[in-house]
């Protein structure tokens, strides 16, 4: 048998002890009986635990969807694994996870900002067991990325644009529908998601409105399909739309077999990969540039120039308009015309001698 004294949880300390064949296995035995009353929530990680087993303990604890869930798995298997997955945990330094996220950012500056919030994640649950004292993720200090300006289609832009992809549709039948979309863009400043899902039962004929209720996306569970709510809450909105998308609801409705406004040939959501694809071909190489966002920018600019940025960051489903102004919005160069008021400060005064 072997004995010893060990202050719990509760700050009690109280005699615990453990049996075995030899003195060996009831030391074996004891200090796996202490392990065990030192784990919180059933963890069982110490800092002698590697990376890849906190990732192991972590993922399972997420509640975010199953996409972003899809997400943080990659980020974990393709990019933190293979560079720290063995580490041990009290090894994990600020230090060290700083030059593995500043090598990565010379590669892929996107992936290493992301992977860079999953292992702060990963290392906050770490923090929160107690298995180490600080996040050191934290503290890392990333080399300044050059912000690029918003760039926004101008209308006389859009009016080309459509020119060319009208041009292109009409070269081949089916590709109609990607004008459509296209139009649908301009028409709503919507997500390429939340076009795909967007439903004939959505739509009010007699007030000229839709309603944003879901978005098409792939993970690992459901596979492709809509998901019955949009991004995020504030994406769930009502758009009044103009004349000319109302116009192309009513004349897709009339040849529609389905419910989806949007769908592939079978009737299903599209693959939002297969539009990505099929708008490149449409675009060309001469107007390489312009992305689907592209329509968002351009709805956003436009509406702020003449309602104010807060109902252009309704009409995106923003929360506020701070992301609106940040990454849709041209930043507008021309300051107001204040040369009346101005005028007031002229020092020139007629003399009299």
């Amino acid at each position: 048998m072997a004995l010893t004294r060990f202050r719990d949880f509760d700050g009690v300390t109280r005699r615990v002890s453990a049996q075995g064949t030899s003195r060996a296995a009831a030391d074996a035995a004891l200090k796996e009986k202490l392990k065990a009353r030192t784990h919180l929530g059933g963890l069982e990680l110490t800092r002698d635990s590697t990376i890849k087993e906190l990732s192991e303990r972590w993922l399972p604890t997420l509640t975010q969807s199953q996409a972003t869930q899809d997400s943080y798995r990659q980020k974990v298997d393709r990019y933190i694994l293979p560079a720290m997955g063995a580490w041990r945990l009290w090894e994990a330094t600020t230090g060290r996870c700083e030059a593995f996220l500043r090598t990565l950012q010379a590669t892929a500056p996107s992936m290493a900002s992301q992977s860079r919030v999953v292992l702060s994640l990963m290392m906050g649950l770490a923090v929160r067991y107690d298995i180490i004292g600080t996040n050191p993720v934290r503290e890392v200090m990333m080399p300044t990325v050059e912000k690029r300006q918003v760039s926004a289609l101008s209308v006389e832009q859009v009016q080309d644009l459509r020119r060319h992809i009208d041009k292109w549709a009409g070269q081949k039948p089916g590709r109609a529908s990607t004008l459509d979309a296209m139009d649908m863009f301009l028409a709503t400043g919507l997500r390429p998601g939340e076009l795909l899902s967007l439903q004939f039962s959505d739509v009010d004929f007699r007030m000229g409105t839709i309603a944003v209720t879901g978005t098409v996306k792939r993970d690992s569970v459901h596979g492709l399909h809509r998901q019955a709510s949009p991004k995020s809450e504030s994406g769930k909105r009502v758009l009044t739309l103009p004349l000319f998308g109302l116009e192309l609801l009513r004349r897709r409705k009339a040849g529609a077999a389905g419910d989806l406004v949007f769908p592939n040939r079978n009737g299903e959501p599209m693959e939002p990969a297969n539009f990505r694809r099929l708008w490149r071909e449409a675009r060309g190489k001469q107007w390489e540039g312009v992305k689907p966002s592209s329509f968002r920018k351009a709805v956003a600019t436009l509406i702020e120039r003449e309602s104010g940025s807060l109902i252009a960051s309704r009409q995106l489903g923003h929360s506020s308009d701070a992301i609106t102004k940040k990454h849709y919005i041209e930043r507008n160069r021309n300051a107001p015309d204040s040369s009346l008021i101005l005028e007031q400060l002229n020092s020139r005064v007629t003399l009299v001698h």
